[in-house]
């Protein structure tokens, strides 16, 4: 771990190519202070620059109400939203992970659960001394069992996770998705190509799987461990994987409105 303030390590395994984790955050105030100051930025994405642009142009008493409205009504953050931009900081600042987001996927949706093509995270993670692209999954979950659901079945995380190991319409979305946000010029266009490269040149095997558990729940090294085996059974060796479940101080269901405090 890289900051033992936020989460301490209740445990840890691997398998074949893969290794899980389990992170116990116990502090609530912590917690809450890692949203206000590293998620909220994430889930809002202030580095747009999109309501400060709006704001700078309703000059009249008329324009500000109707934006307020308008900002209001686009306001009903979900909790798996905030699991999502909770497993990106997480991963980005509190794992041993060096990984790297080249877009704000906060800006890509414009429905209710729009979301990458194929995959909820999508970026790139230094391995060893290069960089490998990187698919991930996220789910969030209060279930009381052991696995919790959204870890089983074909919707569940180890069947995504293995489908984005190896299915080719994934694969091309993907990369069509992130060359359109690494352009030449850009601090991830080398990324893009040292890693798309080492994808081409495996045969489309080399790729960093990432599975994110949120949960509000105790520890269970059962969430993670039979679910691991299964996947490094469906993987080529060529891939890694490692799966991370992060056990919250706080209800799941009370992330939107906490947020939301740590905002106003």
């Amino acid at each position: 771990m890289s900051r033992d303030s936020l989460a301490t390590l209740d445990y840890s395994d691997i398998h074949g190519q893969i290794r899980w984790f389990g992170h116990v955050i116990e502090d609530s105030d912590t917690f809450n202070g890692y949203l206000r100051d590293t998620v909220s930025s994430r889930v809002r994405d202030d580095a747009s620059g999109f309501e400060e642009a709006l704001h700078a142009l309703a000059t009249t008493g008329m324009a500000s109400d109707h934006l307020e409205r308008m900002f209001r009504s686009a306001s009903d953050t979900k909790s798996w939203e905030v699991g999502e931009a909770l497993a990106e900081c997480l991963l980005e600042t509190e794992s041993d992970l060096e990984v790297c987001w080249p877009w704000n996927t906060v800006r890509d949706r414009r429905t209710p659960r729009a979301s990458l093509p194929g995959a909820d995270l999508v970026g790139f993670c230094r391995v060893e001394n290069g960089f490998w692209l990187l698919i991930g999954e996220v789910k969030t979950s209060s279930d009381a069992s052991s696995p919790p659901g959204v870890m089983l079945g074909k919707d569940g995380m180890i069947s995504q996770l293995a489908d984005g190991a190896k299915r080719l319409d994934i694969h091309h979305a993907v990369l069509q998705w992130l060359h359109a946000r690494c352009p030449e010029g850009s601090g991830f266009h080398e990324m893009f190509k040292e890693s798309v490269s080492r994808y081409l040149q495996s045969g489309g095997r080399a790729i960093f799987l990432i599975g994110m558990l949120i949960r509000d729940t105790s520890p269970k090294e059962t969430d993670l461990r039979n679910r691991g085996i299964a996947l490094a059974d469906q993987l080529p060796e060529e891939a890694r994987a490692e799966l991370h479940a992060w056990y919250l101080p706080v209800a799941i269901n009370d992330l939107p409105s906490l947020l939301e405090e740590e905002a106003a």
